[in-house]
């Protein structure tokens, strides 16, 4: 996982930075796939949190235990979110938390729809789930899939550890099937020449990049969503 131990960039607008400018200071956050700590560090030191984490990654994991208030779900067995340890320890401790944070995780899972469901189930009544998710349907994909292309890269939109993709419209329903519902859309935009895919608009014929340049959402490079627990009954 070093690939993902790189410096937090609070000056754009990202994942990680509109996240993090949502969370009130003083509040109990859990942050599932911490990775090396990037985020718990801000959460810790500039917001106050109370910070549990849920990493993997062992080695990670131990870089992020320092900014940590409970971290004991750490390594290949606790921190493997297809297990349901980490859940199972949290539930029975009747965890409840202000806020969730699943920043770039559930494409990496086998079944994101089981996890986003648990996450729910640890809210306080009035918490919020934040999750951010690659846009499968950006322009830059679209262009790659017209030209015959599907290569998987280091990061990014095709990174080659990712294991299920969405469009807005289906990660739309994996909420709504985790019980939850769409409380904020901060979704960041990158044009098709900005992305890492290295395309553009002229390898693709000129009416089909009128169309694409046309097209809602043609340039949302990530979902980054604020969920709250759905109505009930």
């Amino acid at each position: 996982m070093s690939k993902y131990n790189f410096a937090l960039d609070m000056a754009t607008d990202n994942s990680n930075s509109l996240i993090l400018r949502n969370i009130r200071p003083d509040t109990d956050v859990l942050e599932i796939a911490c990775a090396h700590g990037r985020m718990t560090k801000y959460l810790k030191e500039q917001l106050q949190c109370r910070v549990t984490i849920v990493e993997r990654d062992g080695e990670a994991g131990a870089a992020a235990t320092t900014f940590a208030q409970d971290a004991r779900l750490i390594g290949e067995i606790p921190g493997d979110l297809e297990q349901p340890l980490w859940h199972d320890t949290l539930v029975h401790e009747a965890k409840r938390f202000d806020y969730i944070i699943l920043a770039d995780v559930l494409e990496h899972l086998r079944d994101p729809w089981k996890t986003l469901g648990q996450a729910a189930s640890l809210l306080k009544p009035e918490g919020s789930i934040w999750i951010s998710v690659p846009n499968i349907g950006h322009n830059g994909i679209l262009i790659e899939l017209l030209n015959g292309r599907f290569d998987y890269r280091e990061i990014g939109l095709m990174d080659n550890t990712h294991l299920r993709f969405f469009t807005a419209r289906s990660l739309a329903q994996m909420v709504e099937r985790a019980g939850l519902k769409i409380a904020r859309r901060l979704d960041p935009r990158l044009d098709v020449k900005r992305t890492e895919l290295k395309n553009s608009y002229r390898d693709v014929p000129w009416y089909v990049a009128l169309y694409l340049r046309r097209r809602p959402g043609g340039t949302c490079y990530q979902f980054v969503w604020e969920l709250k627990p759905g109505d009930r009954g």
